[in-house]
């Protein structure tokens, strides 16, 4: 076979794999290791690794990745383990997350996860673990962990909580991953971490870096709250708290203090338990949560709950930034009093 007859051969075995092939897929079709040499000294071929070589062209932030995994199975092609990934080895871990494009783990050395024990190679960390079909996904050509799966083995691994919160909250931001994935991928961790379901595990590391439902029911005390109840079409509800605190002897200028503290003591002692029963639950929080364009997705029934633990703190808010057509005319009056006194 002449260098040119090899060369050709070479590159349409390369092309059916990112520009990549092995020694041993070049041998299966009879090019020998020293006409491959030969390739690399001319310039036509790279040697990337030991019984790896690439077309110059095809190198890029990726080849390093597609190496190490070819290097496992060298005598097969890539498309041939495509076929069944879980069992032919899946980039995962910081790998992984480094496919996916979240988080900013360092990655310099290539994690790949086989259901088999393996001997590894150099420069390549193997995980032994079982994976299920629906813990793959193909990206850019490459079999990987899904970012739910990528998420939980980083945490199993010993990743720092607020590294892995990140990837987290990357991962629900792009849509690359629902919460019910990522709580139930989460779920075999939850107790060893302190939390009854993966669900709540979720909510621990989002709030490790303020993306969690409790982390944005404090972030909309700190914005401007009232305004986005109501804009979330929740006048009705918020009203009917209204008249109940409108039948409250509130103390002199406490609604127009900004004696947070006292406020929310107020609040919780006394407006709370006359509160109409059922106001709380006609908040729709799917529109509020609309309202507010949260950075990530949020789970609905863990936002209502921190709403509701956090109403000492968002219902002065509430009160204080409605507008006065917002409030019902039997409270007009004494809120009126009640506001003009505090200017004073």
């Amino acid at each position: 076979m002449g260098v040119a007859s090899v060369a050709a051969r070479v590159s349409e075995l390369a092309a059916r794999q990112w520009g990549l092939l092995t020694t041993s897929q070049a041998e299966a079709e009879g090019i020998t290791r020293l006409q491959l040499a030969r390739l690399a000294d001319a310039g036509v071929i790279e040697r990337l690794d030991r019984g790896i070589y690439a077309a110059s062209a095809a190198v890029d932030e990726r080849t390093p990745l597609r190496a190490a995994w070819l290097s496992l199975e060298p005598s097969k092609l890539a498309e041939e383990r495509l076929a069944d990934p879980a069992s032919s080895g899946v980039l995962s871990h910081t790998s992984a997350a480094t496919l996916h494009r979240v988080g900013d783990l360092l990655d310099d050395v290539p994690e790949i996860t086989m259901p088999d024990r393996k001997q590894s190679r150099r420069g390549i960390r193997l995980h032994r673990s079982a994976l299920e079909a629906g813990d793959v996904t193909i990206v850019e050509g490459l079999p990987a962990t899904t970012p739910a799966r990528t998420v939980a083995d980083l945490l199993r691994d010993g990743h720092d909580p607020s590294h892995v919160a990140e990837i987290a909250g990357d991962a629900l931001r792009r849509d690359l991953a629902s919460r019910q994935d990522m709580a139930a991928a989460l779920d075999p961790l939850a107790r060893r971490n302190g939390q009854p379901h993966g669900a709540a595990l979720l909510e621990h590391l989002l709030d490790l870096v303020g993306l969690s439902s409790a982390a944005l029911v404090t972030q909309l005390t700190a914005s401007d709250l009232g305004k986005a109840l109501v804009n979330a079409g929740h006048l009705a509800a918020i009203r009917s708290i209204i008249e109940a605190v409108s039948k409250i002897d509130v103390p002199e200028n406490l609604l127009g203090s900004k004696d947070s503290e006292a406020m929310a003591a107020f609040t919780k002692n006394v407006v709370l338990p006359h509160l109409p029963a059922g106001v709380l639950p006609k908040i729709d929080m799917s529109a509020i949560v609309k309202a507010v364009s949260p950075s990530i997705p949020i789970d609905t029934t863990a936002f209502r709950e921190a709403l509701r633990a956090g109403i000492p703190t968002w219902l002065p808010e509430v009160i204080r930034t409605l507008p006065a057509d917002s409030w019902p005319p039997s409270a007009l009056t004494t809120i009126s009093a009640t506001r003009e006194g505090a200017s004073e």
